[in-house]
């Protein structure tokens, strides 16, 4: 779907896999479900210390928390996952168990791959080519990084998830 408003703006919905949900509202940002929206981590990304406020009260794992759109807004699947592989955070990670320099790593990598994939216009042969995005559709025992590290497949926070054990602890 797309439409050019008279003002010049638009409106863009890719939804391959017709998830997605358009709704019509009066004032959008104080209904139901815009106003139980998380932060949008492309353009109102909280300050380290906000952030660090927000992962305090929370207590699941990491893919949850990523995947919890009242945190983050717009974060799915894989884009959790190559978060916590850039960030290098295991995917079963309590929220509570972060060091203050894996907070930090997981803000950055939050921030580092939303933005790529925005300038890029999510077009995946534009992601950087050591991006675990490439690799981590085969669900095989022999999946692998770019760098020939096994890739893991299992079902976490509800969710199938690719993770890299050598480099996400």
């Amino acid at each position: 779907l797309h439409l050019w408003f008279d003002d010049g703006g638009q409106l863009v919905l890719t939804n391959a896999r017709r998830l997605g949900r358009i709704r019509l509202r009066d004032d959008p940002m104080n209904e139901p479900p815009i106003a139980e929206l998380g932060f949008d981590p492309l353009l109102a990304l909280p300050s380290p210390r906000e952030f660090d406020a927000l992962l305090g009260c929370r207590t699941g794992t990491l893919k949850g928390l990523l995947l919890d759109q009242s945190f983050a807004a717009g974060v799915g699947n894989w884009v959790a996952d190559e978060v916590l592989f850039q960030a290098r955070l295991a995917p079963r990670r309590r929220v509570g168990s972060l060091s203050a320099d894996e907070r930090r790593r997981l803000r950055t990598g939050l921030r580092s791959v939303i933005r790529k994939a925005v300038d890029v216009d999510a077009d995946k042969a534009r992601f950087p080519k050591r991006w675990l995005f490439h690799h981590r559709w085969g669900k095989s025992d022999a999946a692998v990084t770019a760098d020939g590290d096994p890739i893991r497949h299992e079902t976490i926070a509800g969710r199938s998830t690719a993770w890299v054990p050598r480099v996400q602890s």
